[in-house]
């Protein structure tokens, strides 16, 4: 029973690229110079993490923050990051820009305890209803 199951799972995976298959033409340059593909693009998804410890040292003194998290960063699908190739110009010369679009992303970000070197917490922080919407970062080459 148990080589018919192998065999036949064997037979259906040999015979998925034959399904699969579409008829192929040959292109000439003018017919394949109007092809374009999608335009950009989309991110969406739900982002959580931490940081075990962010310091600052100045001196040999040292502003810690300790027990950083940050959760419920959401980008839905329905307003994802937009990733896109734009043309510009720079100085009077043509530029194309990697862009960036961040639509609302929500969530919280927190620090449990706040230290000056190694002594007691002098509190903590948390930062709530942060929105980046309308924020474009543009990259290029130069």
């Amino acid at each position: 029973m148990k080589t018919l199951k192998q065999l036949a799972l064997a037979t259906a995976v040999l015979a998925v690229p034959f399904m699969a298959q579409a008829e192929l033409k040959a292109m000439d340059d003018s017919s394949l110079s109007s092809v374009t593909g999608q335009a950009g693009i989309s991110i969406s998804g739900n982002f959580n993490g931490s940081i075990g410890k962010i310091s600052y040292i100045d001196d040999a003194n040292s502003l810690n923050m300790e027990t950083v998290a940050f959760s419920g960063f959401n980008i839905s699908d329905s307003a994802p990051i937009l990733v896109d190739v734009v043309s510009t110009e720079i100085g009077g010369t043509p530029t194309q820009q990697l862009q960036i679009s961040l639509p609302t992303i929500t969530g919280e970000l927190s620090v449990g305890a706040i230290r000056l070197g190694s002594g007691a917490s002098i509190g903590g922080l948390a930062i709530n209803d942060m929105n980046m919407a309308g924020t474009t970062v543009k990259v290029w080459g130069h």
